[in-house]
């Protein structure tokens, strides 16, 4: 297995060296930023001349942008899902044609689902970005890496591939006790031998968190785990701590989206996130306004793709929350983001009373492009709401409530409404899953 994993670097490195190095390149770049071997004055420099690039080029070759005359990027507008979404083509640059671009979809996990266009160069930063924050916990080309998500025909793999790869999907829509008894079985099957990283939603974790305190860490006795990623949502600390000590490895929790990359991801501090400044530009702006929030207040993330240029990301609203705060690190002061308020989710249950992962429920929603927001409510125990933001006449409604009957049983009652907006909640974010059930 060692002569594969080595393999397989190899093959990867020679592929990028033939293609200009791209992945190799970006990969220096981030620990240039990252790692202090860069000053926080040249960090400053090299952001203001991709800014710089990146301006002029959405100016010249984005309709969207076509009208815009400053060179400062505070003075350009803020956009979101929606505001891109409704403006279709004219927010991809001119200078790519469509059918070469990589499209990215959102599953929705702020509850508005959204697709974006990537070119090759970007996704070679999104490689750079992979290798780096999975390194930072031991990861290499070619080593293992179990991945606990909602798996939906969108991210399928075959066996050939999952082997070819080396990444292995472990479906975690049932959080039932035996569905996570199953699923420690599958790790120790597959990491005992290699060793593994361990992917996985915060919400999956904190269910298995709540399994280790019910059953103790026996299931998982064998596991070889050399660190484990989460994402998504908020990972609480004694999730955390539980984690790290079934498995005996760091746990960390990772900032980042489908429609621009790995964000950032925390070290130090518990979901205090270093933010990747070498690929992006971030800005925590007031709730109410697209001024600047102080220090330490909580405001919108806003974040300036650096490397996007098929579809400049420029000021996107990111949909979460999280406050501008100093750190150190490296022996230097920095700027990370805490307060992190993530997405805003509700737990929810199956017919039978079994909690169900809410990324069941959103990545459900990759085959229903036209929703422009949605939201899942449980009424009742086996009885659910679904609430969508798009035209009747543009959605098969019995499909739709089949495909989630799949997940919440046969006999659960569902009923289908439809809005022109979700409305948000004070803090700016939206509430996507929502149990009002007494159960």
């Amino acid at each position: 297995m060692k002569l594969l994993e080595f393999a397989r670097g190899r093959a990867f490195w020679i592929m990028d060296s033939l293609k200009g190095k791209k992945v190799k390149s970006a990969l220096e770049i981030l620990h240039n930023c990252e790692d202090g071997i860069w000053s926080e004055e040249q960090v400053n420099k090299y952001h203001e001349a991709c800014i710089q690039r990146l301006l002029s080029h959405a100016k010249t070759t984005v309709p969207f942008y076509k009208d815009q005359k400053d060179t400062v990027l505070r003075n350009w507008p803020v956009v979101n899902k929606n505001i891109l979404r409704s403006n279709g083509d004219s927010v991809l640059s001119g200078m790519y044609k469509k059918e070469n671009l990589i499209s990215m979809s959102t599953s929705g996990s702020t509850g508005t689902p959204f697709t974006s266009w990537q070119d090759g160069n970007k996704k070679k930063h999104v490689n750079a970005e992979t290798l780096y924050y999975n390194g930072q916990i031991g990861f290499s080309i070619g080593k293992r890496i179990i991945y606990l998500r909602s798996v939906v025909s969108e991210v399928q793999k075959s066996d050939w591939q999952q082997f070819a790869q080396n990444i292995y999907l472990l479906d975690c829509n049932d959080l039932s006790d035996k569905g996570i008894k199953e699923k420690m079985r599958f790790i120790v099957k597959h990491s005992k031998d290699c060793g593994a990283m361990l992917m996985g939603y915060a919400s999956t974790l904190t269910a298995f968190q709540k399994y280790f305190d019910k059953y103790g860490y026996d299931d998982v006795k064998g596991a070889k785990i050399y660190g484990v990623v989460s994402g998504s949502e908020m990972l609480y600390d004694a999730t955390r701590s539980s984690i790290e000590k079934a498995f005996n490895c760091k746990c960390v929790s990772r900032y980042a989206n489908e429609e621009n990359g790995f964000l950032g991801q925390d070290w130090d501090k518990n979901n205090v996130f270093l933010m990747n400044r070498a690929d992006y530009l971030v800005e925590i702006l007031k709730i109410e306004s697209d001024e600047p929030a102080e220090d330490e207040e909580v405001g919108r993330i806003v974040v300036t793709d650096l490397y996007n240029y098929a579809m400049p990301m420029i000021r996107y609203d990111t949909g979460d929350v999280g406050a501008r705060v100093k750190v150190i690190h490296n022996g230097r002061e920095r700027y990370a983001v805490g307060s992190f308020g993530g997405r805003i989710v509700d737990s929810v249950k199956d017919f039978n009373g079994n909690p169900v992962s809410p990324h069941a429920i959103t990545n459900l929603m990759w085959k229903y492009k036209k929703i422009r927001q949605f939201q899942f409510v449980q009424k009742a125990k086996g009885k659910y709401q679904l609430i969508l933001n798009v035209q009747k006449n543009d959605i098969n409604e019995k499909e739709l409530i089949q495909d989630y009957k799949k997940i919440f049983g046969q006999n659960s009652d569902f009923v289908v409404s439809y809005c022109d907006d979700i409305p948000v909640l004070a803090s700016g974010k939206r509430r996507y899953i929502v149990n009002e059930s007494a159960d």
